[in-house]
């Protein structure tokens, strides 16, 4: 019955609920979807405008509540077309295109959604609309990483709710100015705000407001490092936390829990917690978080000597992350592609803008001259004074003119940036990439005809798979080197790792290339080698270097990898008795934008993205990058990465006597 009334309704509303035309619950949404559905073809039959519009709106919900914001934002937009412009629904449904735009990553389409929603709600002075808008902008900013622009958007969506005097809305407001100062290092602002939402939480009846302002004031303590302070809120919060709150929340308590006992030396109780959080987790279908719950355990089994059940969860764990890997950078990737567009749509709109300009202001010159002419004969007095203010009237469009050249030249400066790096990923794409699977592509056809002797079938497997070998080395590098590009994407995750074994994990895998080649390839580490930084990123400066060295070396050469601790650091050496580098190649290889490649000794081909990458990734992790080279005799590429803190009293004393000499 409530939703045959709710359909047919002619106007819509938002309910009366605390966060206004919230997505459904999943248990309902599907409900919803297969009775909308059933009426939809019925009253586009008779063309009936309102009850096609408000099945959009209620079929956009239900999918926004089973985490499909693709079909919801689809749905919204049909029912927006059927809305009146300016309407209090029309409102409604930009809010809600803009969450489900927000929830696919869309952050430009989503700020001008809440935009025209906003400015729709101020028009009809609908207060509590104005206060959903401006807390939606308010979680927008604070994904963007913009927290002092997400705070002041939390103060004016709290002055909103003060002045509807809805004190469940001001406390969960206040809830969010309290994080949004907590992430900018403000602890005591954060402090007074967490609990002053959770005074007023406390008086309503809905225990979810409880539940946040009390994991906000445990994570201010946990952010201090007083874990001991924080793992009692995190309880308090679990406890009051509604029985019908999404999985995503109770898992995230959970984990809170976890890792503040993890911070108190309890163990045992933070895998109890750990293990509890999965089944939400999973629920929720939250791959980053999985991963993260998996990479805890196995660490807190390691650290207890469960060895078989850190294997078990660091085995998940690995498992998880490409997932996980593809979870968080599909939204970077969609939203730097809509960021693309949107910046070239607007330098179009300015490029027309100003040539339009520039028409009005012949015109105005033409209806000058015209008017000057009219009048000279019989005004010679007038015609002075006129062609005076027409020259101060030039002197200032030229002036403007300069300026919008000035200006136009460097959006071109910037466009033709962007259309280089879009021509190096074409390039490489459509060069080094078509050659295998054209190779692939032919001796699969041969294949087909049965026509290839059992000798030539081997050459030509032996030649693709070396071909393929070095075509996803060049996909490896290209992914890299595009998730470099994004700045917010490819963050540094630093942790203990042991780079002697990283070394010979490296050695290993190019053994086979250098005995193919004649190569002799050795490598010198010490037996305990702890250092702090991004396993992945090291694995690839190590892989880069060493597959160039093997690259530009003779047959009959040797390439040789080498371990050295310095004054609170490791220095990892990659030398080769190769051809070497002239000084105009050192030059270009020392722009770090600059990108080249020379064929090898045995006409390997390369893209260039290998060395800028690794010096990239290499300061990424507070390490230094630098090259000798002389042409003729060969290369030598150093780095360096930080030695784990603390890592030094396990150190053998020859270990130590070194590290000390070299700080002398």
């Amino acid at each position: 019955m409530f939703l045959l009334w709710a359909v047919g309704k002619s106007r819509a509303t938002p309910p009366s609920g605390l966060l206004g035309p919230e997505e459904l619950p999943a248990v309902e949404a599907h409900r919803v979807i297969r009775q909308m559905t059933r009426q939809l073809p019925a009253a586009l039959q008779r063309q009936d405008t309102a009850q096609i519009r408000q099945l959009h709106w209620w079929v956009g919900r239900a999918w926004g509540g089973l985490n499909r914001p693709e079909k919801a934002a689809w749905h919204y937009r049909k029912a927006l077309g059927l809305s009146q412009d300016g309407s209090e629904a029309s409102a409604w449904l930009e809010w809600l295109l803009g969450r489900a735009l927000l929830s696919q990553g869309d952050t430009g389409q989503a700020r001008q959604a809440y935009r025209l929603a906003y400015s729709i709600f101020q028009r009809r002075r609908h207060v509590r609309g104005q206060g959903q808008v401006l807390e939606q902008l308010g979680d927008l900013f604070g994904r963007m990483g913009h927290w002092n622009q997400a705070q002041k958007s939390y103060e004016q969506a709290l002055a909103a709710w003060q002045l509807t005097h809805d004190k469940a809305r001001a406390a969960h407001a206040l809830n969010l100015l309290g994080t949004a100062h907590r992430e900018q290092r403000h602890y005591f602002r954060a402090q007074y705000y967490l609990q002053k939402s959770l005074s007023w939480a406390q008086q309503q009846p809905d225990s979810a407001l409880v539940s946040e302002a009390l994991t906000g004031i445990g994570s201010v303590h946990q952010s201090l490092r007083n874990a001991e302070a924080a793992a009692p809120y995190f309880k308090r919060a679990l406890q009051t936390l509604p029985h019908h709150a999404p999985p995503h929340k109770r898992a995230a308590a959970l984990a809170s829990l976890g890792i503040a006992y993890d911070s108190l030396g309890n163990a045992a109780l933070a895998v109890q917690y750990f293990r509890t959080a999965l089944q939400p987790a999973r629920q929720a279908g939250s791959y980053v978080l999985l991963s993260q719950l998996y990479n805890s355990l196995s660490k807190l089994y390691r650290g207890q000597g469960q060895w078989q059940e850190a294997l078990a969860a660091l085995a998940r764990y690995t498992e998880l992350q490409d997932s996980a890997y593809a979870e968080q950078h599909l939204a970077q990737v969609a939203e730097l592609q809509t960021r693309f567009e949107t910046e070239k749509k607007e330098k179009e709109i300015q490029l027309l803008t100003k040539e339009r300009q520039l028409q009005q202001a012949h015109l105005r010159r033409q209806t000058v001259v015209r008017n000057l002419l009219l009048l000279g004969t019989a005004l010679l007095l007038l015609m002075v004074v006129v062609l005076y203010r027409a020259q101060r009237r030039q002197q200032h469009t030229n002036r403007l003119l300069r300026q919008k050249n000035t200006a136009i030249n460097r959006q071109k400066e910037e466009l033709d940036r962007l259309n280089r790096t879009k021509d190096t990923l074409f390039s490489i794409i459509s060069h080094d990439l078509r050659g295998p699977l054209t190779s692939l592509h032919s001796l699969l056809a041969l294949l087909k005809l049965g026509r290839l002797p059992a000798d030539r079938l081997a050459s030509h497997s032996e030649r693709l798979t070396r071909m393929l070998d070095g075509t996803l080395h060049l996909l490896d590098n290209l992914l890299n080197w595009s998730a470099a590009q994004l700045k917010s994407g490819g963050s540094v995750r630093p942790e203990r790792i042991r780079l002697e074994e990283l070394v010979q994990e490296t050695v290993a895998l190019f053994q086979g290339d250098a005995e193919r080649k004649g190569i002799r390839l050795r490598s010198e580490t010490p037996d305990w080698c702890p250092a702090l930084a991004d396993i992945n990123m090291v694995r690839l400066v190590l892989r880069n270097l060493l597959s160039n060295a093997l690259k530009f070396t003779q047959p009959g050469g040797q390439v040789h990898i080498s371990l050295m601790a310095r004054t609170n650091c490791w220095e990892i050496t990659v030398q080769d008795t190769g051809v070497g580098i002239d000084a105009a190649g050192q030059a270009r290889l020392a722009e770090p934008s600059n990108y080249f490649s020379t064929p090898g000794t045995a006409r390997e081909k390369g893209t260039g993205l290998g060395l800028p990458l690794c010096r990239e990734f290499v300061h990424r992790n507070g390490g230094e990058f630098w090259f000798r080279s002389q042409w003729g005799a060969g290369s030598s590429f150093h780095f360096t990465l930080p030695i784990m803190p603390g890592e030094t009293d396990s150190f053998k004393p020859d270990q130590l006597a070194y590290i000390s000499a070299a700080a002398e």
